[in-house]
């Protein structure tokens, strides 16, 4: 084989892939710096003459396929987080700070599943054990291997064939002989294509956990990401007891999806749909707005603060938390454009409470009322939700999955409704009290003139 073969040195970027002939310090299609590792390729030469078993191409149709059979985890919330369950086959990546509970949450896991292997490089078999009698974990349908050596957990893979495979982390497994220390590019990427690899041949389903990194992304080449089913970031809320797993790539089911939990001594206990993080009955009065934001296919409840304040000279500031300020700005101008508010002549600042930040385009008309009304010193109605995107030429348009919107407001008990668009009496519920407007100045009439 070796003969065969015509070994060459190349420059390969630990983030994007791209290859090159020599060195440099920056990426040219990445643009990113001091990503370049040196590696060996082998070129191969022609062998169409060799009797060599090549794979053909056939036509979809000549085979029926397989039905992708999902695996119930147990957690209902992680099974619509994936789609309905785990997909045979699928290697999932798990992202999270450390400390925010993702070896929790795989025991947690580990409670309705069956033939696990837990591969641990940084906890001992003592720490394991410990959490997985605090959480209950029944020990006969799991086992657990200490090892870093990338060779080491093949071989006990091949011996146990385990059905699931968790490692924690992928950052501390290793291959002897490759190049770059343990967590380096490199490293990484080895030992993640190797897992791919055994997971698509043996159908088994792997999680690997990753630390994630100041800039808030998982440490590791990009090309991790690239390569797995499914990617999960796991976050922890400022409360400290909320623990939040969104979908940011998913083969098997939707992008966006967000599952919520709650962190006590027994381990994540699921919030399912419906729940809302905050006291809906305390939102409103001067400057608060209620806004049921769609994550997904879940609705969450927001709470969208704003304060205005005059000052005595123009460019006033814009502070925001849990929010782009960029939106601020527009929102800002578009009621100083048709309302003739002087907003360029005040502070503005808002926060969105809730356990997430305000990205839904729908939120648009519950920030106009927010800051209009703080401008006003006018209170707005408690336990009454607001939704409605606003254009740049003042006119207020419907806001996405209205009936969803609208079922999970009933499971809430809220009873009041404003939205952006025309009412269409078709489909106008007949269980809240809603009013429908489609223009700024129209809704700041109705709301403000009293």
């Amino acid at each position: 084989m070796q003969n065969n073969q015509k070994q060459k040195t190349i420059f390969k970027c630990g983030e994007c892939g791209e290859e090159f002939l020599k060195w440099m310090g920056q990426c040219t299609s990445c643009r990113q710096w001091n990503s370049l590792e040196e590696t060996k390729s082998f070129s191969a030469k022609s062998s169409l003459n060799k009797s060599a078993s090549i794979s053909k191409a056939v036509l979809l149709n000549d085979k029926e396929p397989q039905k992708t059979q999902k695996i119930n985890c147990g957690l209902s919330e992680f099974n619509r987080l994936l789609g309905g369950g785990f997909t045979a086959g699928s290697v999932i990546l798990l992202g999270g700070e450390p400390g925010v509970g993702k070896s929790t949450l795989l025991l947690c896991l580990a409670k309705k599943l069956s033939n696990i292997l837990y591969v641990s490089g940084e906890e001992s078999l003592t720490q394991i054990k410990e959490r997985a009698e605090r959480l209950k974990v029944p020990f006969e349908n799991l086992k657990f291997l200490q090892e870093n050596d990338i060779e080491a957990i093949l071989q006990n893979l091949e011996k146990e064939n385990p059905n699931f495979v968790f490692i924690d982390s992928i950052q501390t497994v290793y291959q002897p002989g490759n190049r770059g220390f343990t967590g380096s590019v490199s490293q990484i990427r080895e030992a993640a294509q190797s897992f791919l690899e055994y997971a698509k041949k043996k159908n088994t389903v792997i999680i690997l956990t990753g630390h994630i990194t100041k800039d808030g992304q998982i440490a590791g080449p990009k090309l991790l990401e690239h390569a797995v089913d499914v990617v999960l970031y796991f976050e922890n809320q400022n409360d400290g007891s909320h623990r939040f797993i969104r979908a940011v790539k998913n083969r098997f089911g939707a992008v966006g999806e967000i599952a919520i939990f709650s962190m006590n001594e027994n381990g994540l206990v699921e919030i399912p749909a419906g729940h809302s993080l905050l006291h809906i009955n305390e939102i409103g009065g001067i400057g608060s707005v209620f806004c049921p934001q769609m994550e997904g296919s879940r609705v969450m409840p927001l709470e969208i603060q704003a304060l205005v304040t005059p000052i005595n000279f123009p460019n006033g500031r814009r502070i925001g938390e849990n929010i782009d300020i960029s939106r601020i700005h527009l929102i800002s101008a578009i009621l100083e454009k048709y309302a003739g508010y002087k907003l360029s002549q005040c502070d503005i600042f808002i926060r969105v409470r809730g356990g997430t930040s305000l990205k839904d385009a729908g939120g648009d008309l519950a920030l106009l009322l927010a800051i209009a009304s703080s401008y006003n010193d006018k209170a707005l109605p408690v336990n009454r939700a607001i939704a409605g995107e606003v254009s740049l030429t003042g006119k207020i348009r419907k806001p996405s999955h209205l009936n969803e919107r609208r079922k999970a407001l009933a499971s809430l008990g809220v009873e009041k409704a404003l939205w952006g668009g025309e009412a269409d009496k078709k489909i106008t519920s007949a269980s809240i009290n809603e009013k429908f407007y489609s223009d700024v100045s129209a809704i700041l009439k109705d709301e403000f003139s009293k």
